[in-house]
């Protein structure tokens, strides 16, 4: 009994040093764990700490060239919730254009989901480059990316997922403004001494008050020289800014395909149907800015509506011709292209829902035509429809005038014999809008 508790004793002991072991060997297990867990951990803190300062690296981007650092050597990077805006631009400009970028997204979103089309965040930020210098933009734009339209204001890369502009403030028209506003300011200001001069001298009040009254007549023409100019650089940023965010958002946000086919007439009609003449009030086709509809109303009153065929098959800019400049045709080519977009989506808002997937999935070679057609019916059913549509968008105080052009211009798009006693050239009325400066164009060709 002895000789086997010690033998039992023995065998319990080597049990309680083989349990000793295996514990020891845990804990050194557990020491690698933990510090393996150490090292995960303070990678992470380093991680999260270079998000910190530098927010862009949280969220993904569209890939920025490496050929603008040779345009824009001092770029820095700025962001909003849904934007990057590269640029070297001063930083007034940079925030009013990220302002006007997240304005254009959150109402044309928001018009394409009511309206049922596709409306989906890409989850990454949208990419523009702001060039602070006008030069350096086109620069860019004709030895990169080949945009060689020298009216060309803005325009989106949809193959580089990327936005192009520059500031407004660095136009050629806007130095020169700038430079006979600092020019008249030294004339108004030697005149004022010279007047306050005139009064500490022998001569009367009468002559010093109507030398005071030519100073004040400057100043008042100062003022409304610097108002012009203002509205100018407004007008640029409201509407090359919408527009070039509106083909951005249609792209990135899935209505658009840069693999599909995407006819100029609705690319550029979509555009212009979502520009504003205020940012703080959403564009879409319900309604027109007031320029753009006095240079459809214009051709409308000329009989210089483009047929639907003709429009719908247009692959490249109209170049003008005659007394139209190059500016003048692609104006007419956008407005023209907007009120049938502007139909479609109001008149034939199923049909444009499809013709838009049948865009974004048509085969090379496929005629914009038969696209056309196999969604909205015969070109010919179209263009009545269009045009007793058309005839209804006149103000009632301008029916007259109106209503008479738009009879003469034929179901078929071809201006018929006018009727005896009517005007060939009817007066015109002026837009409810004054034009802007024609030094700033607002035409922004885009590919």
């Amino acid at each position: 009994m002895l000789v086997a508790a010690s033998a039992g004793q023995e065998t319990a002991e080597e049990d309680r040093r083989a349990m000793h072991s295996r514990d020891d060997r845990r804990g050194e297990h557990g020491s690698k764990h933990c510090a393996y867990n150490d090292r995960m951990l303070y990678a992470l803190v380093l991680i999260l700490a270079a998000l910190a300062q530098d927010p862009v690296a949280a969220v993904a981007t569209p890939p920025i060239p490496d050929a603008l650092a040779a345009y824009m050597p001092k770029a820095e990077r700025h962001t909003s919730d849904h934007f990057l805006v590269v640029s070297d631009a001063p930083p007034s400009a940079i925030a009013n254009t990220l302002n006007a970028l997240e304005r254009t997204r959150a109402a044309l979103l928001a018009d394409l989901a009511q309206r049922g089309l596709p409306a989906t965040d890409p989850g990454m930020r949208h990419l523009a480059i702001l060039f602070s210098d006008e030069g350096a933009f086109r620069r860019f734009a004709r030895e990169v990316d080949g945009q060689t339209l020298a009216t060309t204001l803005g325009y989106y890369q949809p193959s580089g997922r990327r936005l192009q502009l520059f500031d407004p403030e660095s136009t050629d028209a806007v130095r020169a403004a700038d430079a006979t506003i600092a020019k008249n300011e030294a004339a108004i200001k030697a005149r004022q001494d010279a007047v306050n001069r005139m009064r500490g001298s022998r001569l009367s009040r009468q002559e010093a008050a109507v030398a005071q009254r030519e100073v004040d007549q400057a100043r008042a023409k100062l003022a409304s020289q610097r108002a012009q100019r203002e509205a100018a650089v407004d007008d640029s940023l409201k509407v090359v800014v919408v527009h070039e965010a509106t083909h951005q958002m249609l792209f990135e946000c899935g209505a658009q395909s840069p693999t599909g086919l995407n006819p100029l007439w609705l690319a550029e009609g979509l555009a212009v149907g979502y520009e504003t003449d205020d940012v703080r009030r959403p564009g879409g086709p319900a309604s027109m800015r007031d320029e753009r509809f006095g240079t459809f109303r214009k051709a409308l009153l000329a009989n210089g509506l483009m047929p639907v065929r003709l429009l719908v098959t247009t692959r490249v800019l109209p170049s003008g011709g005659g007394t139209q400049t190059a500016l003048q045709a692609q104006e007419d080519f956008y407005a023209q292209s907007c009120m049938l977009v502007r139909w479609c989506m109001l008149e034939r808002p199923a049909e444009f829902k499809a013709f838009l997937a049948a865009c974004r999935d048509a085969k090379p070679g496929e005629a914009p035509e038969a696209i056309f057609e196999s969604c909205f019916g015969s070109i010919e059913s179209v263009q009545r429809s269009y045009v007793l549509w058309l005839r209804e968008q006149i103000p009632e105080s301008e029916r007259t005038d109106a209503v008479r052009a738009a009879q003469s211009w034929s179901i078929d798009g071809r201006p018929v014999p006018e009727a005896a006693g009517t005007s060939k050239n009817p007066e015109t009325k002026a837009p409810a809008k004054s034009m802007p400066s024609p030094s700033l164009p607002v035409g922004t060709p885009s590919p």
